[in-house]
């Protein structure tokens, strides 16, 4: 079974020295990790001292990186968004058109973190998955976007 660990805090108190440690930590004891980046700041990659990727990449042996480049992958899964987005849409009544011309979800990055976080969790190829999160403001609405969708 996948252990998930989230770090989160007000931005600037060592939430991502605590992740890549907890990581690195994680790794050296055989356990295969990946540690994801869902804020937008990327110093995870830094914290490491290795270039930022949006695959996951190896850092040291048993122990992955993975920045979440969210414009990237919006453009990547655009059509499924898009689809749950027509559906959202019409129960909430809007007609067809309207819906098609709407092209940017609020909330578009939290879902695409949150489908990263998803496909990792679901690979199974994973012992340990080490989220470095977005500062607390994001992150709550990260978590609690499920509910409020």
């Amino acid at each position: 079974m996948t252990r998930i660990l989230l770090f989160t805090g007000k931005g600037g108190v060592g939430k991502t020295t605590a992740a890549a440690a907890t990581a690195v930590r994680a790794a050296g004891e055989g356990l295969k990790t990946i540690v994801v980046s869902t804020d937008t700041a990327h110093s995870l990659a830094d914290a490491l001292g290795v270039a930022a990727k949006d695959e996951p990449a190896e850092v040291v042996p048993g122990l992955y990186l993975h920045q979440v480049d969210t414009q990237r992958a919006l453009e990547r899964q655009w059509g499924e968004l898009r689809d749950y987005a027509r559906g959202l849409f019409a129960e909430l009544g809007l007609d067809e058109i309207t819906a098609e011309e709407i092209t940017v979800l609020p909330g578009a990055e939290e879902v695409l973190a949150l489908l990263q976080l998803r496909e990792h969790a679901r690979a199974g190829a994973w012992d340990v998955i080490v989220v470095d999160c977005a500062p607390t403001a994001e992150t709550l609405r990260l978590l609690a976007l499920p509910e409020a969708l």
